[in-house]
């Protein structure tokens, strides 16, 4: 009888492997691009944000482009820095302000974890990462504008876009 059982039990382990052998297939994700727009005064290049400790910056929207599913559209996306508590949104255009209050001065990452839903295609999950450095804090002269820039320059209004390729991996 304990031989019978045993038997059963190694079954019944080997069970849900075989039915998640069998979904194999169906895990196809799309390519696509992520446009991620920053704020104007928000100073991006090569990845890397470089923000003054006690300021604050922003990224206006997330949005996939050149995709090869016919419509494709995000679900939540999450913000994360240093792998810390993630703050969830679920609202178009995912507009989101991060204070540099509490970081440090150095090194960090900011990584935006994005639902993915595209016809014709498995639910999927994608991440764009970012470097981020927390400079020292810019001296209080007065009437400086954060960016460096005078007011009415006109590459300081415009914002940042950036489109990134993100790595994608099935729900």
């Amino acid at each position: 009888m304990q031989s019978i059982m045993k038997k059963l039990y190694y079954i019944l382990c080997a069970l849900p492997m075989l039915l998640l052998a069998a979904c194999g297939d169906d895990d196809k994700v799309p390519e696509f691009d992520v446009e991620v727009t920053f704020a104007p005064e928000v100073n991006v290049v090569d990845n890397v944000i470089t923000v003054p400790q006690g300021e604050s910056f922003t990224i206006e929207s997330v949005r996939p482009v050149n995709s090869t599913a016919k419509e494709i559209t995000f679900g939540t996306v999450t913000y994360q820095i240093d792998y810390g508590l993630g703050f969830p949104t679920m609202v178009k255009p995912y507009t989101a302000t991060f204070s540099t209050d509490g970081l440090r001065v150095g090194r960090h990452m900011l990584r935006i974890f994005i639902g993915v839903w595209a016809v014709d295609y498995s639910p999927a999950n994608a991440i764009v990462s970012y470097y981020l450095d927390v400079t020292e804090p810019l001296p209080d002269e007065g009437g400086d504008t954060p960016g460096g820039g005078e007011e009415g320059d006109p590459d300081q209004d415009a914002p940042t876009v950036l489109v990134v390729h993100p790595s994608v991996k099935p729900a």
